[in-house]
C-alpha cells in the first residue's frame, strides 16, 4: 500500500474540521463517513506490514474525524444557544419597543383626554354663567367647535310659548341640510320612526348625529351635527352625548331664570305686565320711534264704576273682573303689542306703528268685547263696561310722560261723556 493513500487518510480529519467549522455538522459527519469508506477500501491491498500500518493510520484518522464531528456539533449547539439568546433578547427588545410605543400613545391619549376634560370644564363653567340665550349662543358655538370639532351644527331649544315646538338657538353651515330647520328634522325622525328621546346616527341623506337635550326627563332642546369628513359617527355620538349631558343644566338654569324674570314682570292676577315693565317698555318705544322715525299709540283703559262693583259684589268679584279683563286684553292684541296693568282697575296698551283709524277700531272692539262679556255671580249676570283714552307719538307729544298725560286726558274726557266709550285726545284738542 502506497504512502500517499496513508497521507490522504491522515488529511481527512483537518480537512473535515476545516470544511465543517464552525457549525456545519453534516460536513464533519460526511468527512468521517468518507474517511471510513477509504479506510475499509484499503484493506483490499496485500502485505501484512502494510495492513498493520493501514489499520493504525485509518483508526487514528477515523477517531480524529469523529472527534472533529463532536467538536463541530458542540460548537454548533453553542452557536444555536447564543442565537437563541440573541433572538430572545431581540424579541424582548421588540416587545419593549412596542410597549413603549403603546405607552407613548396612551400617554398622548390621556393628555388629550385631560385637555378635553379641562376644556369642557371651562366651557361648561362659561355656559353656566350665561343668564340668557343671547349670552349662551357665542359660548355654545365656540364649545362645539373646540370640543366636538364639528363646523356644521344646530342647537334648538324649547319654545316658551309652545312647549312641543323647538326654535333655533345656534345654527352654523347647515343651509339645505336636514337639520337646517326643526320642522324638517322632526318630520324626518317621525317618518323613519326614530324616537325623539333617543340619540341617533343618521346615514342618509347625509352623515350626521342627532342628540336630544334633557333635564329631569324634560326635553329642553336638540343638537344636530353633520359628520366631518373622515369622522367616526359612533365616537362623535358618544362624545356629543357627554357634551349635552354636561350642558343640559345650563339650559335648565336659563329657563328657570327666564321663568323667574317672567314671574317678576307679570301681574299675578291679570296675567299682563306690571307697571314697572310698562314704564320701561314705554321708554324703549320712545327711543325706537325717535331713532327710526316711526310712531306708536298708547291706549289707557279704565273699568267704569269699579269701586261700586267692589262695594256691591265684594272684592272677590272685583278680582274676577280684573282677571277676565286681562284675558280679553291679551286676546285682543298682536304679539308685537304690549299690555300692562297701569294701576288698580286701569290698564295700558302700547301699539307700535299703529295708525289712528286702526287704533280707534281696535279700541271699539275691546270696549265691545268687555261690554258683551257677562260676569257670573251666584246665578246673577253682571255687565261691566270700560272707558278708553288714546294718544299717539309723536303727534301728541315728544316724550313718554306727555304721551301718558295726553292719553289720561282722553280717558278723563271719555268718563265725562258718560263712560263706556273710546276717545282720541286729538278730538279733545280740536274742540
Amino acid at each position: 500500500m502506497s504512502l500517499w493513500l496513508v497521507g490522504a487518510l491522515a488529511l481527512f480529519p483537518p480537512v473535515s474540521l476545516w470544511a465543517a467549522w464552525p457549525r456545519r455538522r453534516w460536513a464533519a459527519w460526511a468527512g468521517a463517513g468518507a474517511c471510513l469508506t477509504l479506510w475499509l477500501a484499503g484493506f483490499a491491498g496485500p502485505g501484512r506490514e502494510a495492513g498493520v500500518l493501514w489499520t493504525v493510520a485509518g483508526a487514528c484518522s477515523l477517531i480524529a474525524c469523529f472527534y472533529a464531528s463532536l467538536v463541530v456539533s458542540r460548537n454548533a449547539a453553542e452557536y444555536e444557544r447564543l442565537e437563541g439568546m440573541v433572538s430572545a433578547r431581540e424579541r424582548r427588545r421588540g416587545e419593549l419597543v412596542r410597549s413603549m410605543e403603546a405607552l407613548k400613545t396612551r400617554i398622548h391619549e390621556v393628555e388629550t383626554e385631560q385637555r378635553e376634560v379641562l376644556a369642557l370644564y371651562g366651557m361648561v363653567k362659561g355656559l353656566a354663567e350665561a343668564l340668557s340665550w343671547e349670552d349662551m349662543r357665542p359660548k355654545l358655538e365656540i364649545a362645539v367647535e373646540q370640543y366636538l370639532r364639528v363646523e356644521a351644527f344646530a342647537f334648538y331649544v324649547a319654545d316658551r310659548r309652545a312647549q312641543d315646538s323647538l326654535v333655533p338657538l345656534a345654527r352654523r353651515r347647515l343651509t339645505g341640510s336636514l337639520g337646517a330647520s326643526w320642522d324638517t328634522l322632526q318630520r324626518y325622525l317621525q317618518e323613519h320612526q326614530l324616537p325623539l328621546r333617543v340619540p341617533h346616527v343618521i346615514s342618509a341623506p347625509e352623515s350626521a348625529i342627532a342628540v336630544p337635550i334633557f333635564e329631569s326627563e324634560k326635553l329642553m332642546g336638540y343638537f344636530y351635527a353633520r359628520l366631518p369628513a373622515g369622522g367616526d359617527a359612533p365616537s362623535l355620538l358618544a362624545k356629543a352625548q357627554t357634551f349635552v349631558d354636561e350642558i343640559s343644566f345650563a339650559f335648565r338654569r336659563i329657563r328657570l331664570f327666564q321663568d323667574m324674570e317672567q314671574l317678576s314682570q307679570i301681574d299675578g292676577l291679570t296675567g299682563v305686565y306690571r307697571r314697572r315693565v310698562l314704564d320701561e317698555k314705554l321708554k324703549e318705544e320712545v327711543i325706537r320711534a325717535q331713532t327710526f322715525k316711526t310712531s306708536f299709540c298708547l291706549m289707557l283703559l279704565d273699568i267704569d264704576h269699579f269701586k261700586d262693583l267692589n262695594d256691591t259684589y265684594g272684592h272677590q268679584f272685583g278680582d274676577q273682573v280684573l282677571q277676565q279683563l286681562g284675558e280679553i286684553l291679551r286676546g285682543s292684541v298682536y304679539d308685537t303689542d304690549f299690555v300692562g296693568r297701569y294701576g288698580g282697575e286701569e290698564f295700558a296698551i302700547l301699539l307700535p306703528r299703529a295708525q289712528p283709524d286702526g287704533v280707534l277700531r281696535k279700541g271699539e272692539a275691546i270696549r265691545s268685547a268687555v261690554e258683551g262679556r257677562a260676569f257670573q255671580l251666584a246665578g246673577e249676570r253682571v255687565r261691566v263696561t270700560v272707558s278708553i283714552g288714546i294718544s299717539h307719538f309723536p303727534r301728541d307729544g315728544q316724550t313718554g310722560e306727555l304721551i301718558v298725560q295726553q292719553a289720561d286726558q282722553a280717558l278723563y274726557e271719555a268718563k265725562e261723556r258718560g263712560r263706556n266709550r273710546v276717545v282720541d285726545v286729538w278730538e279733545v284738542r280740536k274742540r
